[in-house]
C-alpha cells in the first residue's frame, strides 16, 4: 500500500469514527478561523483541494460536496489534517473513486470538534470525469419519502439533462410513458427521478436508448441489448421519520429512506423473536440514490426485522404469507367449454395476473385484474375463442406487487362431442293457469333451445337454457299462466328449478314470446321442440304438451293449536305428521282454523311456485274476481246480517303447488269480520267500514266456499275458467274445555298403588298440551302435588299415569287440567284400598274358581307424558281416620256373599 493510500485509509477510518458522535455539520456559523481562496482540481481518482489559512486552525477538512447541500457530511467523501503546525497554506488529496461523474462543489471546514461548528468558504467547482461510458446502477420505483411516486434512476456519471427526454417506460410490455410520467429531472449529478401519476405494478421496464452523461456517452453496463432495464417495484416504503412494525408480504420489495443521498441503512433480525433467522446487512443507498431497497423474497415468513435508516433505528418489517391460491371449477373440459375458477388471497384489492399457459409454459392467454375488498377473482378463459389445442393447460395467478405466483391443477382439454338434447318424457301433462315443469336433458353440451307451440297453436315461444352444475338435467319451467306476456318473458315466463341454472337471452341465447294471446290460454295439446345450442334452429327432438282444464276439488277446515307454527309448507307437513293439524267441523273458540283448498290452474296466478304465496290475495292477480274465497256465517240470529270474515287480510297461505293445494290460516278469534250489509256474501270495500265492523264469537258457524269464477263472469281478462267450480264446507265454533273421566259422584278414584291413570278429554285441537296436576287437599298428611305433561289426542282424549303407592286410603286431592284455549278443569279425587284378586279351588269332580277384581280404567295413549311427584310433610293433627268408602265395602260385602254360597 502507497503512503497515500495509508494516508488515505486512516483519515478516512477516523472520518467514519467522527461521523459517528459528529453527524452532519453546517458550513455557518463562526470558527476559530475561516479558510479562504477555497480551489479544487481533480486527476483520475484523486481530487487536490487547496485553500489559505489563518495560521492557527487545530484542523482542517477538505472535502467534495456530493449531495450539494453547502455542508460537510460525514459520509462525503473528505481527508481531514489535524497537523497544521501553524501552516497557512493548505492542501489535501481526496479519493473521489466512488463518485460519479459531474460538476461538483469542494470546500473546506476547520477546528471540527464534536459540539462546534465551522464554516466553509466556497471556491471553484470542479469536474469529474473517469472518461468511461456511465452505468446504470439501480431503477426502483416507489413511495419517496415526500409521499411522492417516484422512478429513480442511479448513474455512475452526471446524465446530460437534454437527453433524458429519451427515456420511456413500459408496463407489461405496453410503452405507458404519456400516461405514467409527469415530470423528469436530475436533482442531483448521476441521480435521475422521474415523476410518475402512481405506483405502478406489474413488470416495469425502462428504455433509455438516446439518455447520455454530459460527455455526450451513452450508457454503458445496465442495460440489455435493446437498453432496457427491469424497475424494482417497491410497494411499501419506510422512511426515517417512521416507527412501530410495517407489514409486507413475502416477495415484496420494501424501500428504506430518508431523502438523501449515500444514506447508511442497516437491517438485521429482531433479536427479541424467538428462533430468528440472525440475518444482517449494513450498506447505504449509494452516493447517486436515496433508496434502500430490502426484497423479503428470501426472507423468513413470520419474521420481523430490525431498520435502522441513517441514525434512526425505530422501525420494524415484519414479513407475512399472501396465501395467494387458485381453484378451478372442474379439470375436465371440452374445447366448447369455460375454464372458471377463483384466484384468491388474505389481502384484498391487491392487482394480479391471471395466466393460462399451456403444457410448454407458454402463454394462451392473460388477464390484468385486481382482487375484491374480500382477496377474490373470479376469472374465465373461453377455450372455444381461444381455439385451444386438446391437451393439458394450467392457470398461474401472479400477484403482481410482490411477484408471489401460484399455479393451478392440470387442466385436461378434450374434444367436444356432437351435442344431443331431449326430454326426459313425450308426453307432459298439466292444468292450464299452472306452472308447467319441462325437464330437459343435455349431452356433450350446456346451452339448449326449447320452443313451446306453434303460431298455428295460437302460441309461441322460444327458451335458451344453460345447465349451470353440469348435471346434464334442466328443468324448465313455464308459467302458462302468463300467456298474455311477451315484455321480458326471461323473468316473467320462463324459469329453471335449480338455481345453478339459468335462462339466457340477449347476445347469450334466444328467450322470446313470438306470439302470444289475449286471455288465459286455451287447454289442449301444444307442441315441444329442443335443439342444441342457443338459437331456434331444426328440432333435435319432441314432445307434446297438454292443457287440462282448470277447477276446483274439494275444501275441507282442520283446525291446530293455537301456538302452532304453520308458516311454510315443512311446517304444514310436521304438524300432519305429528297429529297436531287435524280434520275438524268443530273448532275450539280460540284455535287456528285451517281451510285446505284443492284447485288446478292457480300455481301460476297466485306465485305458487315455492311454499309461500304472497300473491295470494292479491286482487291484481284476480282474487275477489276470477277466485274467490268466502267465510259467511251461517247462524246470524234473527234480523240481522251475516258476518263475512276478512281472510284476505287476516289470513296467511301455504302452498303446495305441485299437488294443487292451499292452506289458509287464521285463528278463530283474531281475524276481522263484517256484516255482510251487501247481502250478496261477498265482501267488499264498502263493507270495510268501523260501523260495520263486529266480533268474532265462540258460537259462530261459517260456511266455506272457494271458487274459481266463470268467464263470463269476471270482470278482467284474468278467467282461469270457462264454467264456474266451486267447492264448499262448513266449521262451527264450539267453547273450548276440558273434562276428566269421573265417577258417578263425579270424582276420580284412584288407589295407594303404581300406575293410576287419570283421564279425560277435551275439544281443543289435537296436540295442545295440557298439563295435569294432582294436588293432596283437605286434611291429608303428608301433602303431594304430582303433575304430568300430556297431549290432547285425535280422538279428543288425553292421560296420564301416576304413583299413589305412597298415599293412605282415604287421601284426598285435586287434579286440575291446565293448557291450551280452554279454562282450567277442577274435580276432586280419593284414593281407595287396592283391591285383591282370590282364587279358590275345590278338589272335586271340577274345579270352581272365584275371582273378584279391582274396577279398571282404560288408558289411552298419549303423545307424551312427564309426571313429577313431590311430597309435602305437615303437622299431624289429632282425629279420626276416614272408613272405607261406599264403593269399597260394598264390594266386600258381595266377596264374602260368594264365597258363602261356594261353601254351602
Amino acid at each position: 500500500m502507497t503512503r497515500n493510500k495509508q494516508i488515505r485509509a486512516v483519515l478516512l477510518a477516523a472520518l467514519m469514527v467522527f461521523s459517528v458522535f459528529a453527524g452532519s455539520i453546517a458550513f455557518t456559523g463562526s470558527a476559530a478561523a475561516d479558510a479562504s481562496s477555497v480551489s479544487g482540481s481533480v486527476s483520475g481518482d484523486t481530487a487536490t483541494v487547496s485553500a489559505t489559512l489563518a495560521g492557527d486552525e487545530g484542523n482542517a477538512t477538505a472535502f467534495l460536496d456530493v449531495n450539494g447541500n453547502d455542508a460537510f457530511d460525514s459520509s462525503e467523501p473528505s481527508t481531514e489534517n489535524t497537523s497544521l503546525g501553524g501552516a497557512t497554506n493548505l492542501e489535501e488529496e481526496v479519493d473521489v473513486s466512488g463518485v460519479a461523474g459531474g460538476n461538483y462543489d469542494v470546500g473546506v471546514v476547520t477546528n471540527i470538534t464534536a459540539s462546534s461548528e465551522a464554516t466553509t468558504m466556497a471556491g471553484s467547482s470542479l469536474t469529474i470525469d473517469d472518461n468511461e461510458a456511465p452505468e446504470l446502477e439501480s431503477a426502483v420505483h416507489y413511495t419517496d419519502a415526500n409521499g411522492d411516486d417516484v422512478l429513480e434512476l442511479s448513474f455512475t456519471e452526471e446524465m446530460d439533462d437534454s437527453t433524458l427526454s429519451n427515456i420511456e417506460v413500459y408496463q407489461d410490455d405496453e410503452k405507458v410513458t404519456g400516461a405514467v410520467v409527469s415530470s423528469t429531472n436530475q436533482p442531483n449529478p448521476g441521480q435521475v427521478v422521474v415523476q410518475t401519476t402512481d405506483l405502478y405494478t406489474g413488470d416495469i421496464v425502462v428504455n433509455l436508448e438516446g439518455v447520455e452523461d454530459t460527455s455526450s456517452t451513452e450508457i454503458g453496463d445496465g442495460l440489455d441489448d435493446d437498453n432496457n432495464a427491469t424497475v424494482s417495484v417497491a410497494t411499501v416504503t419506510i422512511t426515517e421519520s417512521g416507527s412501530g412494525v410495517t407489514d409486507a408480504y413475502k416477495g415484496e420489495i420494501v424501500a428504506l429512506t430518508n431523502g438523501d443521498l449515500n444514506t447508511p441503512v442497516e437491517v438485521e433480525s429482531d433479536e427479541g423473536q424467538d428462533d430468528n433467522e440472525g440475518y444482517s446487512f449494513s450498506g447505504s443507498t449509494g452516493q447517486t440514490s436515496e433508496v434502500f431497497t430490502f426484497d423479503t423474497q428470501k426472507r423468513a415468513v413470520g419474521e420481523r426485522y430490525n431498520v435502522t435508516i441513517a441514525s434512526d433505528d425505530d422501525s420494524k418489517v415484519k414479513v407475512l404469507n399472501l396465501n395467494l391460491s387458485v381453484a378451478l371449477e372442474d379439470l375436465n373440459v371440452t374445447n366448447e367449454d369455460i375454464i372458471e375458477g377463483t384466484a384468491s388471497a388474505r389481502a384484498g384489492n391487491r392487482e394480479i395476473d391471471v395466466n393460462l399457459l399451456d403444457d410448454d409454459g407458454d402463454e394462451e392467454d392473460s388477464v390484468s385484474a385486481e382482487l375484491s375488498g374480500q382477496g377474490e377473482y373470479d376469472f374465465e378463459f373461453d377455450t372455444e375463442s381461444l381455439d385451444l389445442d386438446v391437451g393439458d393447460y394450467t392457470v398461474e395467478v401472479v400477484d403482481t406487487a410482490s411477484g408471489v405466483t401460484v399455479e393451478s391443477d392440470t387442466i385436461t382439454v378434450t374434444k367436444a362431442g356432437e351435442g344431443k338434447t331431449d326430454f326426459n318424457n313425450s308426453v307432459i301433462e298439466d292444468d292450464r293457469g299452472d306452472v308447467v315443469a319441462i325437464p330437459v336433458t343435455l349431452e356433450n353440451t350446456d346451452i339448449a333451445t326449447v320452443s313451446v307451440g306453434t303460431p298455428d297453436q295460437g302460441y309461441a315461444a322460444n327458451v335458451t337454457v344453460e345447465d349451470g352444475n353440469d348435471d346434464g338435467t334442466v328443468t324448465l319451467l313455464w308459467d302458462s299462466s302468463k300467456s298474455t306476456v311477451t315484455n321480458n318473458p326471461q323473468n316473467n315466463v320462463f324459469d329453471v328449478e335449480d338455481s345453478d341454472d339459468d335462462i339466457l337471452s340477449g347476445n347469450d341465447g334466444t328467450t322470446e314470446v313470438t306470439v302470444s294471446t289475449s286471455e288465459l290460454i286455451d287447454t289442449g295439446t301444444y307442441d315441444l321442440e329442443v335443439r342444441t345450442g342457443d338459437s331456434p334452429s331444426d328440432a333435435e327432438n319432441v314432445a307434446q304438451l297438454t292443457l287440462n282444464e282448470a277447477g276446483v276439488t274439494n275444501v275441507q277446515t282442520w283446525t291446530a293449536p293455537s301456538n302452532e307454527p304453520l308458516t311454510d309448507l315443512e311446517e304444514v307437513n310436521d304438524a300432519l305428521d305429528n297429529s297436531n293439524l287435524t280434520q275438524d267441523q268443530k273448532i275450539a273458540y280460540e284455535d287456528k282454523v285451517i281451510v285446505q283448498i284443492e284447485a288446478a290452474g292457480l300455481e301460476g296466478t297466485v306465485g305458487a311456485q315455492d311454499d309461500e304465496t304472497p300473491n295470494f290475495f292479491d286482487s291484481g292477480n284476480g282474487f275477489g274476481d276470477s277466485y274467490r274465497l268466502t267465510v259467511n256465517q251461517s247462524n246470524p240470529g234473527p234480523n240481522r246480517d251475516p258476518k263475512i270474515l276478512d281472510v284476505a287480510n287476516n289470513a296467511s297461505v301455504v302452498a303446495d303447488g305441485d299437488n294443487n293445494t292451499y292452506f289458509v290460516v287464521f285463528d278463530s278469534n283474531d281475524i276481522e269480520a263484517y256484516r255482510d250489509s251487501n247481502d250478496n256474501g261477498v265482501l267488499t270495500n264498502s263493507e270495510r267500514t268501523s260501523a260495520n265492523n263486529v266480533d268474532v264469537e265462540d258460537d259462530d258457524e261459517y260456511n266455506v266456499e272457494f271458487k274459481m269464477v266463470e268467464k263470463k263472469e269476471v270482470q278482467s281478462s284474468l278467467a282461469l275458467v270457462d264454467d264456474n267450480s266451486s267447492a264448499v264446507n262448513s266449521y262451527s265454533h264450539v267453547e273450548a274445555e276440558h273434562t276428566f273421566d269421573v265417577s258417578d259422584n263425579d270424582e276420580v278414584n284412584v288407589t295407594n298403588a303404581e300406575d293410576q291413570v287419570i283421564s279425560g278429554s277435551s275439544n281443543v285441537a289435537p296436540g295442545t298440551e295440557v298439563t295435569l296436576k294432582a294436588e293432596s287437599s283437605g286434611d291429608t298428611q303428608p301433602k303431594f302435588l304430582k303433575t304430568a305433561t300430556v297431549y290432547v289426542q285425535e280422538d279428543g282424549t288425553f292421560s296420564a299415569s301416576f304413583d299413589f303407592s305412597e298415599q293412605s286410603v282415604g287421601d284426598t286431592f285435586e287434579v286440575t287440567a291446565d293448557g291450551g284455549v280452554a279454562p282450567d278443569e277442577t274435580v276432586d279425587g280419593n284414593v281407595l284400598e287396592e283391591v285383591q284378586t282370590e282364587t279358590t279351588t275345590t278338589e272335586d269332580n271340577g274345579t270352581d274358581t272365584t275371582t273378584t277384581e279391582e274396577p279398571t280404567t282404560t288408558e289411552t295413549t298419549t303423545t307424551e307424558t312427564t309426571t313429577t311427584t313431590s311430597n309435602t310433610t305437615e303437622e299431624t293433627t289429632t282425629g279420626s281416620t276416614p272408613g272405607f268408602g261406599v264403593v269399597v265395602a260394598l264390594v266386600a260385602l258381595v266377596a264374602a256373599a260368594l264365597l258363602a254360597v261356594r261353601r254351602d
